[in-house]
Formats: C-alpha cells, structure tokens, sequence
C-alpha cells in the first residue's frame, strides 16, 4: 500500500511560506526519511505534477527536488510500473536504498490523493499562498490524476555495459552496467539531470598486489561525487601537515585509515603502502574518468550541469596538487624563469629601460547606481560592476554590456560571471550572460551581497551585513547558513578548507566549506575591523574600537590564537603578510608609519613615511613594500627599512585609501591623477586624470586602465604606446 502523506503543523502554525514534513510510505516505511521541513507550496506541486506527467504517458522520466533535505526523487516509467530511486546529495552522496517499483495506478492515486489534501487546506489555511498560473498548474495535474491510465508499448532497450580499469596503481576502476540504457534514452529524452546519470554499476580500489582492495555497488556517479568530496577533505589534511586521516571510502564501510607521515593505509585488518598524495590523485582521477566515459556514450551529456560539477571538481583539485616544475635545461645550463603567481601578467616587452607610456581614452559608461558602495573587478571579458542593487560586465574592447542584474533586495557578483538577485520572496542563480536564471528558491526577504565568493562548487555571501550564506552553485540549494548573534556586521573571507566569518561584536568563526559546521570560534576582546587575511596556514585580523586597535595571529585549520600585537596607531591599513614579517601602516601622533612584525608578533623596524595624513595601502614588491596615501603619494621601502624611493601627492585627497596595482611590471598608484610608475625607480612613466571623486581602480592583462568615479562613471583608458631608452 502507497501512501503520500503531509504533516499539518503548518496548518496549526501559519507562516509566510509553509513549511512541514512530507513523506511517502511503502506499506508503512518511509522512502523519504528526513524531509520534515520542505517548502510544501513547492515541494507539492512538483511531485504531482511528475507523476501526472508520468501517469499519461507524455513523460517517461521526473525528477523532484526536495530542497531542505537534500534529496532527489527519481521517477522512471516502465510498463505499467514506476520505478523510484531516492538519492541524497548531501554528504556522503548515495541511493538511500535499491530502486523500487511501484504499481503506477496505485502511486497516481495515493498522490492525487495526497495533492487534493493539500489544495483543499491551503486554501482555508493560507490562500494567497498558490495563485495564478501555479495554481492552475497544479490543478490540471490534480485532473490529469483522475484520467485513465495509457501505458504505450516500449521497446526493450539494448543493454550498454563498460568496464574501465584503473590508468595506474593505486587507481580506481568502474563499471558502468546499463541494461536499461540510462545514459542514452534519458539523454536523448531530455529527462532530468540528475536522472541521466544514476545507471547502476560499480567503483573499485586496486592497488599493488591487491587488483580489488575496495569495492561498492551503485550508481557510480554518486560513488565518484563523494568520493571526489573526500579527496578535498584528505587533500587538506596533507597539506596541514596531520600524521592522520580515517575516512569510509564514498561512506561504505570498512573504515580507511591513512598514516600520512609513514605512507601506510589500514584497510579492515590489513596493512598496505599506500601515500596520501597518491590516493588524492586516484579518487579526483575517477571522476573525470567517469565523465569522459558518460560523455562518449551520450554526446549530449557533457553539458549535463552535475557531471560539469563534477570534473570542474575533479580538475580543480588536480590543479592544487601539481608540484613545482622544472626549467628544461639547454647545453647542460638550466634556463631561469621567474616564479609568477596565478593570474599575474608578464612585464612589458622593450628594449631598454622602461620610460614613458602612453594612454588614450577607450569608452566611457555612465549612470551606475551607489557607485560609493559599489564594487569594481576584473572579469575573464572584462570590468564587472557590482553595487547593492545592480550588477552589470563590460566588454573590455568596445564597452559593450555583457550581462546585467537588478533585484530589489541585493544583487552579490563574482569576476568569473556567477551572480545572485534577491527579492522579497526569491533568490536567482546566474552565470554568464544568459538572460534566465539557471536556478531560484524562496528567500527569506533579508539583503543579500554584494560580495560572492566561489569556492568548492559553493557560493559564499552575507544576508543583511552579517548572516553567512552557502548556496550550491549548480542547484542552488541553501547548504549552510551562519547567524551569529548580537552581530551588526560581518566580514566573510576563504581560508582553503575553512570559511572565516569576523564580526563586529569580537567573535571570529571558522566554518567547514563543506558542511558549515563551526570548527572553532575565537573570542577577542575588541571587535573586528575587516576580513582576516591569509598568512600561510594562519590568518591575520584586525581589531580596533576608538583610539584602540590590536593584531590577531590564530591557526586556521584550529583556530588557536598565537600571538595578539596591540597598536599605538590610528587609521591602521590592511595588514600585508610577506614571507616572515606582516606590514601595516597607520598614522602615528598625525604622521604616517609603516610597521614590520615578525612571524612571533615582534617589531622589527618602525619607520616613518612622510606620505601625508592617512590611511594608506600596501602591495608587496620584490624585496620590499609598496605604501601609498588617499592624496596619490608612494613609497618604496625595502625589508629591511631602507627608502627606495618617494613621489609625492597627485592632486586633492580621495575619499579613501585604494590599492595599488602591479601589472606587467608597473606600479599604477590611485589618486586624483592615476601614475603608472617605474617599481625599480620611482620615475613616473605615465599620467591620467581620473579625478578626485575616484572610488575604485582596475588593470587587465594587457595594462589597460578601469576608473570608477563617484558619480558612477566608469571610464576605461588603453595603453597605445611605451617608449624606452636603449643603451649600447
């Protein structure tokens, strides 16, 4: 007997947006175990019109979203029975049992059942709730329900089966035993993501004179997805150095334990050789294995959203673990290059020293809302402009707008095209420049953005100035939030595995990625200013409150404190870490200086700068540290204290002290008059008006300049020229 039940504590307790259990029994044994809090006015509707889509006979695959849960149903028409897989996303990723067939009659009826229940109350209890073109889709699929039943004839399909070994030892294979055809018919169905992929198969683990040290049965989608989760997690344990790690592979028991400092793995009761690094690599390897395998079966799926997930994933973690490369090595001399960091361009090409450059204007875009609260980065194409309202790309060339968000309750946006729209009721995912959003879900009614972070396949933002929020990139599903209480103001930032989230009434906390569980909270006695900033496996943090301001050093992975520096200055700059000492730079009695910590909290040199009032920013240099002022006046100071070189004010004062930019081996110091300038030197090669109302600064790759002014003008300028002195 099929049952389609819904709790009614919603009905006793009326909300905006009710919320309640919905669960589907098999002869009294839930199927749905864990979904007590589902959006019903979504959850609802979905399911019924799925199975009437199935119950006709237009459809012969659904697939239902249970949100809070983390659940998908998964329905396939076969004959005249429903087959229905319920797979959980949430950690670790599986089928919660073996898929099960139900008569489609009885599950059209216990549903329709169920759905008529559920519109009835709805509409005594709470009915502005369902209206209009929901409503009415609903209660076609209610009607649909009622019809008879046609089940057309199908063929058999012919059976897909692949074996795929592992490329190296230790690797995992897979199995891929289609006899349903999964992969294609859904594909080529245009059936559901998720659906298309769940074919049953196997994963298994060999390793030296062990060819099957491990294996599981299921769909080896979902073995590969958590599996890939936990090489990120065993990655990080490596990297922080712990002598242990114990995990079951893909949540399937025995119990793996790791000896990362000896190279040993136990496994049961049996001991092996078996290196951390070398298993990090075999399990994000599987995944992308598994993704070239699909995609050679069904062309179409390689678009499909879930598997380019997962070997973005995959690809990304293999990323983190290459290692140094060397140079290659010509007539027994090894040729030297310079180490760049990611993203950083290579210095301009001429043929002597460096002395003049050229900028002529390129386009200009006008009238961009809260440009004094609005945000100016650098995408793949070009700037992104992101304010609390509206989001907006730019070609870099022509100008031209790309994409363009706008919501009444907060916009947040990334460089790399994702973007968040909130309004009263709902909350859209963007990526790119299509016009439609790849996913929405209700919202609680609180502003969100405009900062985003993406990270692990999650995108991090604040709700109303403090409250953290995870969102899955390719779902949309709410993963974790954080609320901290008596909290004003939050500062979010990304350390590796870890989320810090500072705020304003002196607690610092430290949350998985993964599921936002609270790893550590560090407690300090003043609030904090900004958000931590990274320091190798530590973080650095600001505090300050009045005349009183102080450097906090804690573990990142622990969050233990190491040291507290307490500061005699006012208007403190963000601290810069370089090597083994941290730079910050203040004002001091109404002169700026600029401060050198060691790694133990101990001062090593205070020097003053002679740059005008504050506050000031820094940037790292080979061999020293750029200071500039809001008046557009900089210095160089090297390691040890020593001045290099000085150039003074360029114009009025800015509102606030921006960041210089190194690219291409210049300076570009902001100020009311831009200055690229010589890092070696000091010579001022070039100069371009921005402005005394300037509220941020950008340089692509090719030393092109982006100007934000306080009217919300963005102004673009292109390098046409640089001349240099040529000495015989």
């Amino acid at each position: 007997m099929i049952r389609f039940r819904i709790g009614h504590r919603w009905k006793r307790e009326p909300a905006e947006a009710p919320h309640d259990s919905v669960s589907m029994e098999l002869d009294g044994v839930n199927l749905l175990p864990g979904a007590v809090e589902e959006p019903l006015v979504e959850a609802v509707p979905a399911l019924v019109e799925a199975v009437a889509g199935l119950h006709v006979g237009g459809r012969r695959l659904a697939q239902v979203s249970l949100t809070e849960a983390h659940l998908e149903l998964v329905l396939r028409r076969s004959g005249a029975d429903i087959e229905l897989q319920v797979a959980s996303l949430s950690r670790p990723a599986r089928l919660l049992r073996p898929p099960l067939r139900l008569d489609a009659e009885e599950l059209a009826e216990a549903v329709r059942a169920g759905g008529q229940g559920f519109l009835e109350d709805l509409t005594q209890v709470a009915p502005r709730r369902l209206t209009g073109a929901a409503r009415q889709g609903f209660e076609r699929a209610l009607r649909l329900l009622e019809e008879p039943v046609h089940f057309p004839e199908e063929l058999r399909p012919e059976p897909f089966t692949r074996r795929v070994a592992p490329p190296s030892l230790p690797g995992f294979g897979f199995a891929l035993d289609d006899t349903d055809d999964v992969l294609r018919r859904s594909a080529r169905e245009k059936g559901p993501a998720l659906a298309s992929l769940l074919c049953p198969g196997e994963v298994w683990l060999s390793l030296e004179e062990r060819p099957v040290a491990w294996r599981t049965s299921g769909p080896p989608f979902l073995t590969a997805l958590e599996l890939a989760r936990q090489a990120a997690d065993l990655a990080r344990a490596v990297e922080l150095g712990e002598p242990r790690f114990s995990f079951e592979p893909a949540g399937v028991r025995p119990e793996l334990t790791l000896d990362l400092k000896a190279g040993e793995a136990r496994l049961g009761r049996a001991t092996f050789p078996l290196r951390g690094e070398a298993l990090v690599e075999a399990m994000y390897h599987l995944g992308q294995a598994l993704a070239v395998a699909m995609s050679e079966r069904e062309r179409s799926l390689a678009g499909n959203p879930y598997l380019v997930e997962l070997a973005e994933r995959c690809r990304e973690g293999l990323s983190h673990l290459r290692g140094a490369v060397q140079p290659p090595e010509e007539s027994g001399t090894a040729m030297a290059r310079a180490a760049q960091s990611p993203g950083a361009s290579r210095p301009l090409k001429v043929p002597g020293r460096l002395r003049r450059l050229r900028f002529d204007d390129l386009w200009e875009q006008r009238k961009l809302a809260d440009a004094d609260r609005g945000r100016l980065m650098l995408g793949r194409q070009g700037p992104v402009y992101s304010s609390p309202q509206m989001a907006c790309a730019f070609d870099r060339k022509s100008g031209k707008q790309i994409w363009r968000r706008a919501a009444t309750h907060g916009v947040a946006a990334s460089t790399d095209g994702y973007s968040l729209a909130a309004s009263a009721v709902r909350v859209c995912g963007f990526h790119g420049k299509g016009a439609g959003a790849r996913w929405l879900h209700d919202h609680d009614g609180l502003r969100i953005g405009p900062l985003l972070l993406r990270q692990d396949g999650l995108l991090l933002t604040l709700s109303d100035d403090r409250i953290a929020l995870a969102y899955n990139e390719v779902t949309g599903r709410e993963m974790w939030r954080l609320s901290p209480p008596r909290t004003r103001r939050s500062y979010l930032g990304i350390h590796a595995h870890r989320a810090l989230l500072a705020t304003d009434s002196g607690y610092l906390y430290g949350l998985d990625l993964t599921d936002g569980q609270v790893r550590f909270r560090v407690s300090a006695s003043l609030p904090f200013l900004g958000t931590p900033v990274p320091w190798g496996r530590r973080f650095v943090a600001t505090l300050g409150q009045g005349s009183h301001f102080a450097l906090l050093l804690s573990d990142a992975h622990t969050g233990e404190a190491a040291w507290t520096y307490e500061m005699s200055l006012s208007l403190p700059s963000a601290p810069l870490p370089s090597g083994k000492r941290l730079y910050v730079a203040g004002e001091l009695e109404g002169e700026g200086v600029l401060l050198c910590l060691d790694a133990n909290g101990q001062t090593r040199w205070q020097r003053a700068l002679h740059l005008g009032p504050g506050p000031f920013a820094l940037a790292r240099l080979p061999g020293g540290v750029l200071v500039t002022s809001a008046l557009g006046a900089a210095t160089r100071m090297s390691d040890e204290g020593e001045v290099d070189w000085r150039v003074g004010a360029a114009g009025e004062q800015l509102s606030k002290a921006l960041q210089p930019i190194i690219s291409r081996g210049v300076v570009l110091v902001p100020g009311e008059r831009v200055r690229a300038v010589d890092p070696d030197s000091g010579n001022v090669l070039a100069e371009v008006r921005a402005g005394a109302g300037l509220m941020a600064l950008q340089v692509d790759s090719q030393l092109n300049l982006y100007f934000l002014d306080e009217l919300g003008t963005l102004s673009a300028y292109r390098l046409v020229s640089h001349f240099a002195v040529v000495s015989n």
